[in-house]
C-alpha cells in the first residue's frame, strides 16, 4: 500500500550451492499476487528439525520474509537466529492444519464484524427506546464478548470458516448479555482484562488464529492487541473507570495498560498512548479544576512521558517487539515510524470506495454523536482518545468505526444508568 521500494544495502544474495545450514524460499511469481497467499519455506541443518518458529510472528509454521535476512546473518555470524526450529511429530500435518486454519479466520472475518456492528447498533437501539439498562450494558460489553467469543472458537482450533462464523454469531450476544447481567460493569471489564492478558501471554497463536485480532494470514500484524480490539475495550474501560472509586480505577487503568502495551501480552505502543490519553482526560474531566490549553498540554507531555516510561521498563524487563525496536532505535526511527503510520492510514482510506465510505460515515457519526446535547465526561474522554488513536494509528477506518460504536454504547449506558 506505501508503493516504492525498499531502499539500504542487501543483507544477503542468493547462494549458488547449499552450505552447512541452508534456507530455502519459494518466492511469489511475477506481477501483483493477494497478500493472504503463503509460500513454503524450508531451513536445512544442524538444530531445524520439525516447525520453523520465528519471534517475530509467535505463531508456530508462519514466518514472514523479513525474518529470513536476519536469521541468515545471525547464523553466520555465530549467533541466536529470529527463525527457529521447534520439534514437531508431523511438521507437514500440522502446516496443513495451520493453513486452513488461517484460510478459515481470513474467510470468515467479514461475517464476524458485521455480526458485532449489528450487534451493537440493535443492543444500543434497545436500550435507548426502551431505557434498557440491560442492553446498555450489553452494547458496552460487546467488543470483551467478541474478543472472548474468538478466543473460544479459536482454541477449539476450527477449519471450517462457515462453522467459525456461524460459531461467532451465536456466542456474542450469550457472552454479551451474560455478562450484561452483572449490574457493575467494572468487575467484569477486570476480569475480562486479566484472562486476556494471561492468553496473549501464554498462548499466543490462540489469539492470533481468531476472527477478531491479529490478522496473520495476510502478514499485517501476527500477535498481540490490534487497533480493532484496542479501539473495542475503550469504552467499556472508561466506564468501569469512571464507575469505581479511586483504588479500584487505578487498578483497572494499570491493568489496561498493562495488557495492551506489554511486549510479552499486547504489544501495542499506540494502544498506550491512546489508553493514557483517555485516562489523563477522564482524570482532568472529573476534578474541579477548570479546563484550559495549558492543562491540556501538562497533561499530553504527561502521557508521552508515561508511555515512554513504559516501553523502557518493558525492554529493561526483556521484553521485545516493534515497539520497543522503535523507541530503541532513537528519534529518528521514532519520526520515520510515525511518518510511515500516517502515509500507510491515508492509503488505508483510499484504498476503495468501501473504506472511504466507511471512515466517511463514521466520522460523521462521531460528529453527530459530540452535538448531540449535553455529552457525558466519559463521551469526551472516549473523543480524546480517538483524536489520538487517529495521529499514532494506521488504520483509521477501524479507530473511527468501532469508535463510532463505543461512542454510541456510552452514551446509551450513561443515559439509562443515570
Amino acid at each position: 500500500m506505501l508503493g516504492g521500494t525498499v531502499g539500504g544495502k542487501p543483507l544477503i544474495r542468493l547462494a549458488r550451492e547449499p552450505a552447512a545450514v541452508t534456507i530455502y524460499v519459494a518466492l511469489p511469481p511475477e506481477g501483483e499476487t493477494h497478500n493472504v497467499r503463503r509460500y513454503p519455506v524450508a531451513i536445512v541443518g544442524p538444530g531445524y528439525r520439525g516447525v520453523l518458529r520465528s519471534s517475530a510472528t509467535r505463531l508456530p509454521g508462519l514466518v514472514g520474509i523479513a525474518d529470513l535476512a536476519p536469521t541468515a546473518v545471525a547464523l553466520a555470524n555465530g549467533d541466536k537466529p529470529t527463525v527457529t526450529a521447534e520439534a514437531s511429530d508431523d511438521p507437514a500435518g500440522e502446516l496443513r492444519t495451520l493453513d486452513r486454519r488461517l484460510s478459515a479466520a481470513h474467510d470468515a472475518r467479514t461475517a464476524a464484524n458485521v455480526a458485532l456492528v449489528a450487534f451493537v447498533l440493535v443492543a444500543c437501539g434497545i436500550a435507548l427506546a426502551r431505557r434498557s439498562a440491560l442492553a446498555a450494558r450489553a452494547a458496552v460489553l460487546a467488543g470483551p464478548a467478541a474478543v472472548t467469543a474468538a478466543l473460544l472458537l479459536s482454541a477449539l482450533e476450527p477449519t471450517s470458516s462457515g462453522a467459525l462464523a456461524a460459531g461467532f454469531v451465536v456466542a456474542l450476544p450469550v457472552l454479551a448479555v451474560a455478562g450484561a447481567s452483572v449490574r457493575r460493569v467494572a468487575p467484569v471489564v477486570a476480569g475480562f482484562l486479566a484472562l486476556y492478558a494471561l492468553v496473549l501471554a501464554v498462548w499466543p497463536e490462540t489469539n492470533a488464529l481468531g476472527v477478531v485480532g491479529p490478522h496473520p494470514d495476510g502478514g499485517v500484524r501476527f500477535y498481540g492487541v490490534t487497533n480493532q480490539v484496542e479501539t473495542l475495550l475503550l469504552a467499556p474501560v472508561l466506564l468501569a473507570i469512571d464507575r469505581s472509586r479511586a483504588t479500584i480505577a487505578v487498578a483497572i487503568g494499570a491493568l489496561a495498560l498493562f495488557t495492551v502495551g506489554a511486549s510479552w501480552t499486547g504489544a501495542d505502543g499506540g494502544g498506550v498512548l491512546v489508553f493514557a490519553s483517555a485516562f489523563a482526560a477522564l482524570a482532568l474531566l472529573r476534578s474541579d479544576v477548570a479546563l484550559s490549553w495549558r492543562r491540556a498540554g501538562l497533561a499530553l507531555a504527561g502521557v508521552v512521558a508515561l508511555a515512554l516510561l513504559a516501553v523502557g521498563v518493558d525492554a529493561a524487563a526483556g521484553g521485545t517487539s516493534h515497539v520497543t525496536r522503535a523507541v530503541g532505535g532513537g528519534p529518528g526511527t521514532l519520526f520515520d515510524d510515525v511518518l510511515d503510520r500516517m502515509h500507510l492510514s491515508a492509503a488505508s482510506v483510499s484504498v476503495s470506495w468501501a473504506s472511504a465510505l466507511l471512515a466517511v460515515g463514521a466520522v460523521a457519526a462521531l460528529v453527530a454523536l459530540a452535538r448531540a446535547g449535553r455529552r457525558p465526561r466519559t463521551l469526551d474522554a472516549m473523543f480524546a482518545a480517538l483524536v489520538v488513536s487517529l495521529l499514532v494509528n494506521d488504520s483509521p477506518v477501524d479507530v473511527a468505526l468501532y469508535g463510532a460504536l463505543g461512542a454510541l454504547s456510552i452514551v446509551a449506558y450513561e443515559r439509562t444508568h443515570g
